[in-house]
């Protein structure tokens, strides 16, 4: 499965059909849970963002195939079902006056059972491209985070097999939740065809981490040694968050669009050899990945350490392991890489620095604004899943399974995804599209390829003290 945009996947054409969740306004009931620190910031940014004139869309989304046409009724039972699983799905978040001044947000929710949907048939499509434009515009306008519901379903039907689409707005999902979609409703679809039950397991709901998460975070204060480590992160970037090591159009007076690459890395072979030279130096192959980040980051720009901000997941209970969700945390990452003299030596720093760090996940990065009373923006991020183990993993490729995330507008914001599968390894990269964005973003993968490569090839790599390729000698292949 690979991490990109809609108009880079395998879209055959077809009859196109629309499936829209539905509730009666009587079947809410007004629900005291709290907003999680990520759904609290992403709404009020959707709110101000509407209140300006421009919706934004924030969604991701994912595809997969199921053999023939559709069987409707089966398929409808499952997307219920599906949605009856996952306690989010049937929730709301609103933005009402508060006594005391401004806004609060108020949540209602709907019981299991009181979903239902409803289907429009558009008609049959004959090329790959309008269906891609029809499904990326569907999920623009009808996953707002405002508005219920977030999410709505596309089949794309051929006598031979069917597409599933399924756009839902980040507020519900993270990156791992949009792995898990494809398994669960092609199991639910499978039973509701069989006329048995689906095997899986029973999954705890966001709503009641969220509460967890709010109470647990409350007692955090300013000499809270998370807080504590983020204001000295902080202070060493004077006040701002770190940026990417190289120019990407500096910051504009508005929004400027964002473009996103998705190259493969490693073929399977390749990913075996490159985690050998990890653990012939002890260390995991995230460890490698983030050394690797670090070499390509002072190689091409001089910069004696590596600085960004890393995701790591909250699924911190058995019950939260395949939730749909936002369960995750950021952290701070400083990589020494000047001095260190060979990726395995880095390997070691880099392990270190994430293991000291991993706590701070805990911690909702909006609470530690907060307490810092700093309107922090994160503008550099580095990110590395291995997807191997989740359930359905080894069947994407016969599925046709894809993920993909919405266009973006961000002046500043450089995002980098390292995923591990059963096909290899590949980076996903999203980054202002300017002349300086392009040329250096583009230029940073390159040699970052190259040293992945390189250790892969020959199980090591010597690092050098100075900025070595210029940008025309790279020649990227996507």
């Amino acid at each position: 499965m690979r991490f990109t945009e809609i108009s880079d996947y395998q879209v055959r054409p077809g009859r196109l059909t629309e499936w829209r969740p539905r509730a009666e306004q009587a079947a809410w009931a007004d629900d005291p849970r709290p907003p999680s620190y990520l759904q609290e910031a992403h709404l009020r940014n959707a709110r101000a963002q509407r209140d300006s004139g421009r919706d934004t869309p924030t969604w991701l989304a994912t595809a997969f195939e199921l053999p023939g046409r559709v069987d409707t009724v089966a398929l409808e039972s499952a997307l219920l079902a599906w949605t009856d699983r996952h306690e989010t799905l049937r929730s709301s978040l609103r933005c009402l006056p508060s006594p005391r001044g401004g806004t609060r947000l108020h949540r209602r929710t709907l019981a299991s059972g009181a979903v239902s949907i409803e289907r429009r048939v558009v008609g049959e499509f004959t090329h790959a491209a309008e269906v891609s434009k029809h499904v990326e515009e569907l999920f623009d306008q009808a996953t707002s985070p405002l508005d219920w519901p977030p999410y709505v379903f596309v089949t794309v039907e051929r006598e031979e097999s069917s597409t599933i689409y399924l756009g839902l707005d980040h507020t519900n999902v993270d990156g791992y939740s949009i792995l898990l979609i494809a398994h669960e409703i092609r199991e639910l679809y499978t039973a509701a065809v069989a006329g048995s039950r689906a095997e899986l397991a029973e999954t705890g709901s966001y709503l009641e981490f969220s509460r967890l998460e709010r109470d647990e975070a409350s007692r955090i204060g300013d000499a809270h040694e998370t807080v504590a480590a983020w204001r000295e992160f902080v202070r060493a970037e004077g006040g701002e968050l770190p940026a990417f090591p190289l120019a990407v159009g500096g910051r504009q007076d508005g929004p400027v669009p964002q473009r996103s690459t998705c190259t493969w890395l490693l073929d399977p072979g390749q990913a075996e050899s490159f985690e050998a030279a990890c653990r012939k130096g002890g260390e995991s192959f995230f460890a490698g990945v983030l050394a690797c980040l670090g070499i390509a980051s002072h190689e091409v720009s001089g910069r004696p350490s590596f600085r960004a901000l890393a995701p790591f997941h909250t699924r911190s209970d058995a019950q939260w392991a395949t939730s749909l969700g936002w369960y995750i945390g950021l952290i701070p990452l400083h990589l020494r890489v000047a001095g260190e003299g060979n990726f395995h030596n880095l390997t070691h720093s880099a392990a270190a620095a994430a293991r000291d760090r991993r706590p701070m996940a805990k911690v909702p990065f909006a609470r530690v604004c907060e307490v810092l009373d700093l309107p922090l923006e994160p503008r550099f991020v580095v990110s590395y899943m291995d997807m191997r183990r989740t359930p359905g993993a080894r069947e994407w490729r016969e599925w046709n399974t894809c993920a993909f995330h919405s266009r973006m507008t961000a002046a500043d914001e450089v995002y980098i995804w390292i995923h591990r599968n059963h096909e290899g390894v590949y980076v996903t990269c999203r980054y202002p599209d300017t002349d300086a964005g392009n040329r250096n973003v583009l230029r940073y993968i390159g040699h970052l390829r190259r040293v992945i490569d390189e250790i892969a090839a020959r199980g090591s790599y010597a690092i050098a003290g100075l900025p070595v390729i210029p940008s025309a000698d790279i020649a990227i292949h996507w």
